[in-house]
């Protein structure tokens, strides 16, 4: 695991799918200018209402070649796990100038 972690703040939002909406774009971030997502696994924690505020961290966990594997956690205020998440994006495709 890298030790560079993004945090950002917010205010959980009123949506079915509000701590994928929160987790999905902060790893995407994380993995790199260009990655595409290949897979997101989200385990949730307890209920955060909406309009809570909340921490989100992400994290590289290990990178290959072609591969990013990331993590990322929805914190509440207090320091609880509200959710977490793992997710796996393929890197872009280096450009070869062949003129």
């Amino acid at each position: 695991m890298t030790d560079d972690i993004l945090r950002r703040q917010a205010i959980m939002p009123a949506a079915p799918a509000a701590a994928a909406s929160l987790i999905e774009p902060l790893l995407a971030e994380v993995a790199g200018a260009g990655a595409e997502p290949v897979s997101l696994t989200l385990d949730y924690g307890p209920f955060a209402a909406a309009g809570a505020r909340v921490t989100i961290e992400a994290q590289v966990e290990r990178a290959t070649r072609t591969l990013v594997f990331a993590y990322a956690r929805l914190l509440s205020s207090e320091g609880q796990v509200l959710a977490a998440g793992s997710a796996v994006f393929r890197k872009p495709a280096p450009i070869i100038n062949a003129g």
